[in-house]
């Protein structure tokens, strides 16, 4: 995640371009899960401000094939333009199906992370397609967020996000080194060798060796795909997350169990989700500046 990612979203929104309003064709309305709130779960990642997703602070927004959707704090969905599948799109995309239940309870052991229950967090922010999440991890590898995001902005554009054969076929990708290996994900993919898709099904191990054996990503990117399949965070920690932490951490965030790598991103990350300012390890300090992944 890195610094700057941490600044970003410890200051005030929007953070992305946010589509101008149009004409809504459809709106509808999601049941809301326990321990959900909006704020919580669009500002746990860098993913709020990549394109094609924003947030203004009361909605979150993505252009998708045929239009925009939009959702508020109330799960109100509307869309404008000719969108399939809408409901299904949102909930995907905050992980409205995930149960979370067993972190918060695990939190409510754990006097920094008290706060974790009632913020409403524990969700993270993902994209539709495990490709695109894909996609976001790679071109996050070993750079800032700001040339991560610049990247992701030029393979984008005003659009939806690119389908694999798109990317394959462009004769020019951004991303500099990790063009080449961003090419040969799109090609794979487009081709039927690797269907990201299938990976929801796989046990944590499997998945974590397939990204692995991926150009390109490595430990990090592996570990850091998990919680955007609703899976536990496990313990591997790049550089900026471990100057985060807070000595003594491992013993602190034991009662959480399988959930202690989610604990410790919250503990860093309630610099900016927790109400009250408490259960921060570190935040938006600027103690370093890019992720290595």
């Amino acid at each position: 995640m890195g610094a700057q990612v941490a600044a970003l979203l410890a200051g005030p929104p929007p953070y992305g371009d946010v589509p101008p309003p149009g004409p809504v064709t459809g709106s509808l309305r999601l049941d809301r899960p326990a321990g959900f709130t909006l704020d919580a779960t669009a500002r746990s990642g860098g993913g709020v401000a990549l394109p094609p997703s924003s947030y203004d602070g009361e909605r979150l927004a993505r252009r998708v094939p045929g239009g925009v959707v939009r959702v508020d704090s109330a799960l109100t969905v509307t869309w404008e333009g000719d969108v399939a599948d809408p409901g299904d799109l949102v909930r995907r995309v905050l992980g409205l199906d995930d149960d979370v239940t067993e972190l918060h309870d695990g939190c409510r052991r754990v006097p920094s992370l008290a706060w974790v229950p009632e913020a409403g967090a524990g969700r993270v922010l993902r994209a539709p397609t495990v490709w695109e999440d894909l996609v976001g991890l790679l071109l996050a590898t070993r750079t800032s967020f700001r040339s991560a995001r610049a990247a992701v902005a030029r393979l984008v554009g005003d659009g939806p996000f690119p389908t694999p054969d798109d990317v394959a076929r462009r004769p020019e990708l951004p991303g500099g080194y990790r063009a080449a290996h961003l090419r040969a994900l799109a090609r794979a993919v487009a081709d039927g060798e690797v269907d990201p898709e299938l990976w929801r099904e796989l046990p944590d191990d499997e998945v974590q060796a397939r990204v692995r054996a991926l150009p390109g990503l490595g430990p990090f990117s592996a570990a850091s795909l998990l919680p955007l399949l609703g899976r536990p965070r496990p313990l591997v920690l790049d550089g900026w997350l471990a100057a985060q932490a807070v000595p003594g951490w491992e013993k602190r965030l034991a009662p959480l169990g399988r959930w202690s790598g989610t604990g410790l991103w919250l503990e860093v990350s309630g610099a900016w989700l927790c109400p009250r300012g408490a259960g921060a390890a570190g935040g938006a300090d600027g103690r370093a500046g890019s992720s290595s992944r």
